[in-house]
């Protein structure tokens, strides 16, 4: 190994070069005239100012939308029912959904029906031919060929299946039977 006193002879040796000039005339008498006289600041300083600026600036406005959010309202959570639903419309359709699906329903302006599945299993029953009942599943409007189908919509993480049966109509009148069963005798709900 190397003796310390030989390195550091040869690094004072080698930086012998690198010395700094010698100061002009009068230089320190002129930056303490500068600096009495309230020289404007130094340019790091005004960009600390700036950076203060934009960070108080964000730190506010990220409070403000943090609590624009909490204030916002929740949207309603969907409709699910822990027993059966019953949709009966005299004329048009009888629909049960099993318990724990989701089904709505809207009347159109000429006078029909939408049941739309979003999730869960729908028994359908038309009692009316033609277009006064449509039957969405998954966003998408679906065939049923017979007067009695089953419309199951299964939601996962990253994918929805519908599915659309065409039953007998035992199958069916076994689900509204069950779903009547379940109604309150006193009202209906």
């Amino acid at each position: 190994m190397a003796d310390p006193k030989d390195t550091s002879e040869e690094i004072d040796r080698l930086l012998d070069g690198w010395g700094a000039p010698a100061p002009q005339p009068g230089f320190a008498e002129r930056v303490l005239e500068r600096a009495d006289a309230g020289a404007p600041a130094r340019p790091a300083e005004r960009r600390w100012a700036l950076a203060r600026t934009f960070a108080l600036g964000g730190t506010v406005g990220g409070l403000l939308v943090g609590a624009a959010a909490m204030l916002r309202p929740e949207p309603p959570a969907p409709a699910s029912a822990a027993s059966r639903t019953h949709l009966q419309v005299p004329g048009v359709a009888e629909v049960v959904g099993e318990p724990g699906s989701h089904v709505q329903w809207r009347r159109r302006g000429d006078g029909g029906v939408v049941v739309e599945v979003v999730q869960g299993v729908v028994w359908v029953r038309r009692t009316a031919e033609g277009s006064a009942l449509s039957v969405v599943a998954d966003g998408e409007e679906v065939s049923l060929d017979g007067a009695c189908g089953r419309v199951a919509v299964t939601r996962g993480f990253l994918k929805v299946d519908a599915a659309v049966d065409d039953v007998g109509c035992e199958q069916v009148e076994a689900a509204i039977a069950a779903a009547r069963a379940e109604l309150p005798r006193d009202r209906s709900r």
